[in-house]
């Protein structure tokens, strides 16, 4: 009789785990299983094998259904429509990412009676920011085979960011109670900023500047900035990335904004609504400049502003500065900030035959010469020599340029050795 009350007892709790795992996703799947590479390309057919890969039955597949546009900030409807003709339960997984950097979130979901917004790496919304998952509160069984369309409320982010990719994976099940029998789909889709190319206003410049120093000395392949107005909406802004790099360089219209220097286009790293950030174009030469900001550019609603002259010089060296711009932007030898620490925290201060990383502009092109806007990795030399002083000490004549970092361009950073005639920590 014991026996067989442990054999009984032993049974039920083997059925009660095999419900709780049959019944867990029907609340909606773990996070991370749209099936998108970036989040490990993992889908529900890791669960649901029967008929994995997913996407292996053609009768069937998952759709994201969208207006195929979204304005900034503003909410609509994502429809996910799960197909098979054997199916009768259906579930859905989704999530939604800038293509300019896909490990970040793209807006947010709502969460409603039907539909679950998971956070990663864990708990439900609202995610702060995290990476969001909305999925099925409760798988729906509908009467007859066929499909199933949830709706998932998205809203948009605040500033337009590019493209956004929507990733969505989608479970056609036989409601048999397993997780065997069900056919397991994956998909995506890409959207525009339907919004952004329609500005009504013309753009107004006011002057264009040094993107280091904000005077008015340029040279080509320097970063610079256009001052003015009517760039982008108010409130919004447009950071370039690797999303919007078109041949491996910077675009040359970013947030539906162009920007021509003697006709030529000048590769673009930010935009808003007063300030628009570039490199000026390699190849348009020294002396007095046509400028003119175009949105809209080369659409039908093409606005172009009035044009603007500017002077460029062969050489605008100028220096980056930190937030407040009353210490240079340089680093020590070993990546540490290189700062009067009441001016910039953490930052520590040099020492007389130390090795420096000053962050300039406008030193010349660089020998082979990189077309302004690409974004060649390792290290280059500068055509010309120069010679840079710290408090009227000659700390040597230099050729170096690096430039490997993909979030800027011509941002060189200058090895420097510190005389040993000055003091401690004076710059």
């Amino acid at each position: 009789m014991r026996q067989k009350v442990v054999r009984l007892f032993t049974t039920a709790i083997a059925a009660a785990a095999t419900t709780v795992v049959v019944m867990a996703f029907s609340t909606g799947p773990p996070i991370k299983r749209t099936g998108a590479a970036i989040d490990g390309g993992t889908d529900c057919s890791a669960c649901h094998r029967t008929f994995a890969p997913a996407n292996s039955d053609t009768r069937g597949k998952v759709t994201i259904i969208s207006s195929g546009s979204y304005t900034p900030g503003v909410k609509q409807n994502i429809d996910i429509k799960i197909e098979h003709p054997e199916a009768l339960r259906w579930g859905f997984q989704l999530t939604a990412r800038p293509v300019s950097d896909l490990t970040k979130m793209a807006g947010t979901f709502t969460s409603t009676p039907v539909i679950r917004v998971q956070c990663n790496p864990s708990g439900d919304s609202p995610c702060n920011g995290d990476l969001e998952f909305a999925s099925h509160r409760s798988a729906v069984v509908t009467a007859a085979t066929g499909s199933y369309t949830y709706t998932v409320e998205w809203t948009p982010p605040v500033n337009e960011v590019g493209d956004i990719m929507f990733y969505a994976g989608g479970n056609a099940a036989n409601n048999n109670g397993a997780n065997s029998g069900d056919y397991i789909f994956t998909t995506s889709a890409r959207i525009s900023a339907g919004g952004a190319c329609n500005q009504t206003v013309k753009p107004t410049v006011r002057t264009l500047v040094n993107g280091a120093a904000f005077n008015n000395t340029m040279a080509p392949n320097a970063m610079a900035s256009v001052l003015g107005l009517n760039f982008a909406v108010p409130g919004r802004s447009r950071l370039a990335s690797s999303g919007d790099f078109v041949n491996g360089g910077f675009p040359k219209e970013l947030a539906c904004i162009a920007l021509e220097i003697n006709g030529k286009r000048a590769p673009i790293t930010y935009v808003q609504n007063d300030q628009i950030n570039f490199q000026v174009p390699t190849t348009v030469g020294s002396g007095p400049m046509q400028a003119v900001v175009i949105a809209n550019p080369g659409r039908p609603n093409e606005l172009r502003s009035d044009v603007a002259t500017v002077t460029l010089t062969n050489y605008a060296p100028a220096f980056f500065t930190f937030t407040g711009g009353k210490s240079i932007a340089a680093l020590t030898s070993d990546f540490k900030i290189l700062a009067d620490p009441a001016l910039v925290p953490g930052g520590v201060k040099a020492k007389p035959g130390d090795v420096v990383l000053l962050y300039g502009t406008g030193f010349g092109v660089t020998e082979p010469v990189y077309q302004a806007g690409e974004i060649p990795d390792g290290v280059t030399k500068m055509r010309d020599a120069f010679t840079i002083s710290i408090g009227g000490d000659d700390a040597g004549r230099f050729r170096h340029s690096v430039r490997r970092n993909r979030s800027a361009i011509h941002l060189r950073p200058v090895p420097v050795q510190r005389p040993n005639s000055r003091q401690r920590g004076e710059r």
